[in-house]
């Protein structure tokens, strides 16, 4: 189980959601994009909750480990539908963030 810092809230999920969560945010950064993604998770107060978090390159979250306590069980398609969607987005290519758009006159 993992914990995520999100907009003031912490919200505790199953370590492979919070990871492909931190991995999709990662590649939607690297592509200057964002996307909202809905994902099961538990609450601080113990609550089973489903949460949409907007991902971009602003968007900061922390996600840490935490021992025993709640299980999650995850949610194989909100895994599948983040994969889908940063293989998407990976098959996207353009300059890298860095670099300038090349002009053509």
């Amino acid at each position: 189980m993992k914990q995520v810092h999100y907009a003031g809230r912490s919200l505790f999920m199953h370590d492979d959601t919070a990871d492909a969560l931190i991995d999709y945010a990662r590649v939607l950064s690297e592509h200057r994009a964002a996307d909202a993604v809905t994902v099961p998770a538990v609450s601080a107060e113990g609550n089973p909750v489903t949460v949409t978090l907007l991902l971009n390159e602003a968007a900061g979250f922390v996600v840490e480990s935490v021992a025993g306590g709640i299980t999650i069980e995850p949610d194989q398609d909100a895994l599948e539908e983040i994969e889908a969607r940063k293989q998407r987005l990976d098959g996207v290519r353009g300059a890298p963030p860095d670099e300038a758009w090349p002009l053509e006159l």
